[in-house]
This record gives C-alpha cells, sequence and structure tokens, in this order.
C-alpha cells in the first residue's frame, strides 16, 4: 500500500497512521462487540431475571398477607356479601332485559311480517 498516486512522504506516513489506526479501531470494535455478547448482555439478562423474580415474590407475599387480612376482617365479609349481591342481582336484571327486549323485537317482527 506505499504506492500512491501523490508519492509525498508526509502523505504516505499520515495513510499508514491512519491505517494502523483503523485496524486497530476494528480490532477494538470486534473485542467490544464480542464482550458485549459472551460476558455483558447475558448477566444483565441474568440481573433481570433475578430482579423480577424477587419482585414477583415479594409482591405474591404482599397480597397473600392482605388477603389474609382480608379474610379474618368480619365487616370485610359482610361487605363482600352485599357486593356479590348487588353483582348478581344487576345479572338478573340485564339477563331480564334483555329476555324482554328480545321478545318485543321478535312480536315487533311478527307484526312487521303479518301486515306484509
Amino acid at each position: 500500500m506505499n504506492t500512491f498516486l501523490c508519492p509525498d512522504r508526509r502523505s504516505t506516513s499520515l495513510l499508514n497512521r491512519v491505517r494502523d489506526d483503523v485496524s486497530s479501531l476494528r480490532a477494538d470494535i470486534g473485542s467490544l462487540v464480542l464482550d458485549a455478547t459472551k460476558r455483558t448482555l447475558p448477566n444483565s439478562a441474568h440481573e433481570l431475571a433475578d430482579r423480577a423474580k424477587s419482585q414477583l415474590a415479594a409482591g405474591g407475599a404482599y397480597a397473600a398477607s392482605r388477603l389474609k387480612d382480608f379474610r379474618s376482617n368480619s365487616s370485610s365479609k359482610q361487605s363482600v356479601g352485599w357486593i356479590g349481591g348487588a353483582v348478581v342481582l344487576g345479572l338478573l336484571a340485564y339477563g331480564a332485559y334483555a329476555l324482554c327486549r328480545d321478545s318485543a323485537h321478535c312480536q315487533k317482527n311478527a307484526a312487521d311480517d303479518s301486515e306484509e
């Protein structure tokens, strides 16, 4: 690579230094990518997974303790009964409404068919 269009000694020296720097940079980038894929990313992934497991375990323990407190509280049992009853009553009312609406729709269609 010593043959250039411009055989200036200074230019040749600078180009050789740039070539060496580029080669060094390529080697460093290769080492960086290799280290990142073999060590840094897997270690980070393991650390993140461990942190997520511990957070899930802590959340599960907190939920279990809150559920235990909720079950032991007698007024909460009564309020759950009222809420459950209200939900069942709402579902029954919606079912009756849907049944009436459907039968009214069927009667209207039957009346329309008889007029035609």
